[in-house]
């Protein structure tokens, strides 16, 4: 009598002693897809704080006081192309990753980009607010081969002193001025009153900031908003 196929399979694994796969195993490059699809996001999500930080940076009296021309030119001059450019990497190869998972199939592509950047977009949102990026920014970011006005371009936003904006290391006080060192080492002697927003909470040597006002005078400085630069680790060209 002939044997059914299901007995012939069954002979089979018992003669060739085969032992069935862990799901795991099976399924080890689709858990790998979804690692690296959760890695770009956490990536992109970095990147894309750095860039809400670059954007926030400017306080909406800035923009109330500047031009629309010279806020335009200040954003495209120290806009942050970098990272910028990264997050969209991290977003793409995210996108690539999920593609490749198990089921990355079932899902379009229009929801796969949507969720994507939304979720890079809160989580970077986070990473700010928690202030999570100025600590990376100043801690874990190497001083590679490229510009330190490339990774961090707002240091070039507040060196137009012409334009109001001005920044720099606080080297001396003295009553309601201070002497500030600018970013292209260039001494300033900063005012400051009762009406000039300070959004720092003592004014102390050492400390980096970010003055938006007018230029008084021969290095000369009135200013209209005191508040601190993003990086400590960023000083003065020496």
């Amino acid at each position: 009598m002939e044997k059914s196929p299901s007995k012939k399979i069954i002979d089979k694994i018992k003669k060739d002693k085969i032992v069935p796969e862990s799901k795991l195993v099976l399924n080890w490059k689709s858990y790998a897809f979804w690692v690296v699809w959760i890695f770009t996001l956490f990536l992109g999500a970095i990147f894309s704080s750095f860039v809400i930080l670059n954007i926030l940076d400017i306080h909406p009296m800035v923009l109330r006081h500047l031009k629309l021309g010279k806020l335009f030119f200040i954003f495209f001059k120290t806009a942050p192309y970098f990272w910028i450019i990264l997050a969209l990497l991290a977003v793409g190869g995210g996108l690539l990753a999920i593609r490749k998972t198990k089921r990355g199939y079932r899902y379009s592509l229009i929801f796969i980009i949507g969720g994507g950047i939304l979720t890079v977009a809160f989580l970077g949102i986070f990473l700010h607010f928690t202030k999570v990026n100025r600590h990376i920014g100043n801690h874990y970011i190497p001083r590679g081969p490229f510009p330190e006005e490339f990774i961090f371009p707002e240091k070039k936003r507040w060196c137009s002193p012409a334009e109001g904006m001005l920044g720099g290391e606080v080297v001396a006080i003295e009553g309601d001025n201070f002497n500030l060192r600018g970013f292209e080492d260039d001494f300033w002697r900063v005012y400051y009153s009762n009406e000039t927003k300070i959004r720092v909470k003592k004014i102390e040597t050492g400390m980096l900031i970010e003055v938006f006002g007018k230029k008084i005078n021969q290095n000369q400085f009135r200013a209209f908003l005191i508040q601190p630069f993003p990086f400590e680790r960023i000083r003065p060209v020496r």
